[in-house]
């Protein structure tokens, strides 16, 4: 039975498939070159530092790609290490669980998605409805969406992350117009089921997480903004003014230029986005720092990076594995498949993004 990388102690013995994650080949103090490897899985992730059979191993251990390793688990200044013994690439014999080794989202994607639905059907504008239908009912675009990660790390970095990061930010922005009723319903409800639509193409990748040429160049805010705004000009009459609230929405959905945007939240509805977009994903990492050192000695886990802070293990928080948000009615955790992944960024290409 595999044993996830979150469940290795020192003195284990390992033979399993694991993602190559990085692999990059230096030079140690006596001339000679060694690798440094990070293998990741489902559970997390774990480094190995490589020093025989170097120039074999760097031709195998070829990032975002899978690796059969065969080794043993050792421990330095207190971090679990993977001492390889050896490594080969897979074959089509090999019978692989992709669900060990990309993280998935734990809650239904079709009730997700069917619960992101309902909190569209309240939009009453017909032009914000024309537009969120260009988008929410291409079936292509929704097949990525439901699929796609949030993040590369930080956040909601699994399969389905995007659909979950998603809808709890329009939870959030649902329920902020209710708290606050001069904001607009509309307004927030499209600028949170739009406000990362971009990191569709700004990340992709078979088995691991990697940026695109225009996720590095451009970023998800800039291709997010030039989306919703090619979609606006294409609905005949669209109100400039609702087009311009909603691209700063997209804009200034991080808050500081700092962290990426290019202007500050300069609207009640983007402010209120901002802060939503934020809780959502600081909350996911505090509750996913403690589940999952839950185990570890300590009343308070290790600084988390992202929140710029240690956190103190509640016992709530620590109960329950991961799951951070309310399940979506009808909804239950996803069951693990074995079913071999289609590869992210399969259906638009960067030559159409800006057509």
């Amino acid at each position: 039975m595999r044993k996830f990388i979150k469940e290795l102690r020192e003195g284990d013995r390992v033979d399993d498939f694991f993602v190559v994650l990085q692999r990059e080949k230096r030079e140690a103090k006596n001339g000679n070159p060694y690798l440094s490897v990070a293998f990741s899985d489902a559970s997390g992730t774990i480094g190995s530092t490589i020093f025989d059979d170097v120039e074999r191993l760097f031709g195998v251990l070829e990032p975002n790609t899978i690796a059969k390793v065969t080794g043993s688990v050792s421990s330095r200044e207190g971090k679990a290490q993977l001492k390889i013994f050896d490594a080969r690439t897979v074959t089509e014999n090999d019978e692989i669980d992709f669900s060990a080794l990309r993280p998935v989202s734990p809650y239904d994607r079709e009730a997700m998605f069917a619960e992101l639905e309902s909190y569209r059907a309240k939009v009453k504008d017909p032009f914000v409805a024309k537009l969120l239908a260009s988008f929410f009912e291409d079936a292509e675009f929704v097949k990525e969406f439901k699929t796609h990660t949030a993040a590369k790390n930080m956040h909601h970095a699994t399969v389905g992350g995007l659909l979950e990061h998603t809808l709890g930010v329009v939870r959030l922005a649902d329920t902020f117009s209710d708290l606050y009723p001069k904001l607009d319903r509309d307004l927030m409800i499209a600028g949170a089921m739009l406000h990362d639509i971009g990191k569709i193409y700004e990340m992709g990748g078979f088995v691991s997480t990697e940026y695109t040429s225009a996720g590095r160049l451009l970023g998800h805010i800039v291709i997010g903004s030039e989306l919703v705004g090619k979609a606006c000009d294409k609905i005949e009459g669209f109100p400039e003014n609702v087009k311009l609230q909603l691209r700063h929405i997209v804009v200034s959905h991080h808050g500081k230029q700092e962290f990426g945007s290019p202007c500050l939240p300069q609207t009640p509805e983007a402010m209120a986005l901002f802060r939503a977009d934020e809780f959502d994903s600081h909350i996911f990492q505090a509750f996913r720092a403690i589940s999952d050192e839950s185990e570890q000695p300590g009343d308070f886990t290790a600084r988390v990076k992202g929140l710029d802070t240690a956190l103190y293990k509640t016992e709530a928080a620590k109960e329950g594995g991961f799951y951070s948000m309310a399940f979506p009615e009808g909804g239950k955790a996803e069951e693990p498949s074995r079913e071999e992944p289609e590869e992210v960024n399969s259906f638009p290409t960067q030559d159409d993004l800006f057509k």
